[in-house]
């Protein structure tokens, strides 16, 4: 999923000098290497700076230098046993104590990249990009107060800096206080014009305002974005013009929450005249082939049918214009196979020991999940541990059906029997298919920001979103509905971490919904 994480920092950098060991070689290919790393010709550099370690292998400087240009191109973990390396040798260089830090943050350690910057910091206190480091990825660690103070310090040390800029705004952003994030990212615009992380920053400070007419436009600045990951045909991006029975290829863009959000416009552009071939990723073929508007789904591996035009399927709201009113928000629109709900609802009676002799009796199966993958660097603020839901199944007549797939599933027996949770056996590797049928036959659905809300929303389930007070820009601010999907309700944390007062929350509206559900029958 894209948002707010994505934050500017201070690069990997090289000491300054070259340690020569008196032969000549070492040092020609030592400068060399240099040279190249100094161009930012971080390929070409890469084997010219091995040469030279091999020639002088107790270099803190080239071992630096090498991280340096392994970083930069893309390879954190092979990076962080030559900065670690080169801290044995030279443990007083702040530079590379920086660099660690930005591996290891890369590599999903945050508490132990802030470490390296604060060792940075105390070699060297006037390193203002550290500064900056440190204080974003204390933003990471959701300990804003303490991020806020090192990002203030950075803006002031260099108020010309468009990095530092928007990276306060990030946090404000995170913190809820949009109104001022977006005048930072305005103000770092003013900076650098150009600066489409920026500018795409700022489209989602529009969109969780509702501002959707401003957003959407400006959103389309992420494609510049350097680390944008998507698909990128040689083919004429469609601008909305009707199709005329032309195929336009839509594809995915990140993760499998946003394709199944945005999926939904498949049916506008059919309605255009288009024939549409949607590419997703693998996980979702079976599903999106039967959404409305969907002519043929796949995922690449097999080639690609001949297109004529393309668009990312979250460039759809801007083809579109869409406004808030105009949100497609019909549902369902996503699919579930009568002969696999048939074959998850076998297995689920047998779990339940078979219909009770009483309508009243029934249980209300309410589906659930807590657990993210915890590869998303958003994961920390969006899962919670599962036996916080302990006020919701205390709720009479409750039972927990698992929806949970893979992460998250060693929760189950470490609750000890505080209370149950149904895993429904099966005989296959559960696909979205099979999540989709089991949702389709659960009361309710309570979800963190993951893709089940997404699927359990398109397949029109009622479904209740956990949401941290770092939340998404498509759940907005201060709402408990969503204009995407008109079966949600939004419980939102009132103070960030705190799970407890959520569920307890939804405890208290279940508790209604039984006794109105008892009464009636």
């Amino acid at each position: 999923m894209d948002g707010i994480e994505d934050r500017s920092r201070g690069g990997a950098a090289a000491s300054e000098g070259v340690e020569t060991t008196g032969m000549d070689r070492a040092f020609v290919r030592a400068q060399e290497g240099s040279t190249l790393l100094s161009l930012r010709r971080f390929a070409e550099a890469e084997p010219v700076l091995r040469e030279a370690i091999e020639l002088n292998p107790n270099s803190s400087t080239l071992l630096n230098k090498l991280g340096a240009a392994i970083w930069e191109l893309g390879r954190p973990k092979e990076a962080e046993p030559l900065f670690e390396r080169a801290i044995e040798l030279n443990p007083e260089d702040p530079v590379i104590w920086n660099n660690l830090g930005l591996t290891r943050w890369d590599l999903g350690h945050a508490a132990e990249a802030a470490e390296c910057y604060r060792r940075s910091l105390e070699l060297n206190p006037l390193a203002n990009d550290v500064v900056m480091n440190l204080g974003v990825v204390l933003s990471d660690l959701g300990r804003f107060d303490e991020a806020l103070v090192y990002l203030r310090e950075a803006v002031n040390n260099d108020p010309q800096s468009p990095d530092t800029i928007q990276n306060l705004g990030m946090t404000l952003g995170r913190l809820g206080r949009w109104h001022e994030a977006v005048e930072h990212y305005e103000r770092a615009l003013r900076l650098r014009p150009d600066y489409a992380e920026v500018h795409r920053n700022r489209a989602y400070g529009w969109l969780y305002l509702g501002q959707y007419e401003q957003g959407w436009p400006e959103h389309e600045w992420r494609l510049r974005c350097r680390r944008h990951a998507g698909c990128k045909p040689d083919l004429p991006v469609w601008q909305g013009e009707p199709l005329n029975g032309r195929m336009i290829l839509l594809h995915a863009e990140q993760g499998l929450g946003d394709t199944l959000q945005f999926i939904r416009y498949a049916g506008l552009v059919a309605a255009m005249g288009g024939r549409v071939c949607v590419l997703v990723q693998t996980p979702l073929i079976r599903i999106v082939a039967r959404c409305p508007g969907v002519e043929v789904a796949l995922d690449g591996t097999s080639g690609i049918p001949i297109c004529e035009v393309h668009a990312s399927l979250m460039s759809l709201p801007a083809i579109f214009r869409t406004t808030q009113r105009t949100v497609p928000n019909r549902v369902p629109y996503l699919p579930a196979e009568p002969i696999v709900v048939d074959r998850w609802r076998q297995a689920l009676g047998e779990v339940l020991g078979g219909a009770p002799p009483r309508p009243a009796d029934r249980p209300l199966l309410v589906g659930i999940a807590w657990q993210g993958s915890p590869n998303n660097p958003m994961d920390r603020f969006r899962s919670f541990p599962l036996a916080e839901l302990a006020p919701v199944a205390d709720v009479p007549g409750v039972r927990f059906v698992c929806i949970q797939t893979i992460d998250g599933l060693d929760q189950i027996p470490a609750l000890e029997g505080r209370f149950p949770v149904i895993e429904v056996p099966s005989n296959r590797q559960r696909d979205f298919r099979d999540s989709a049928a089991l949702i389709s036959l659960c009361d309710l659905i309570i979800t963190p920001d993951t893709a089940v809300a997404h699927l359990a929303g398109g397949l029109g389930k009622p479904v209740w979103l956990a949401l941290s007070t770092v939340g998404e820009w498509r759940w907005m601010l201060d709402r408990e509905d969503s204009p995407w999907y008109p079966t949600m309700r939004i419980f939102r944390q009132e103070r960030y971490g705190e799970w407890g007062p959520v569920f307890s929350r939804m405890a208290a509206v279940l508790r209604e919904i039984q006794q109105r559900r008892l009464a009636a029958a």
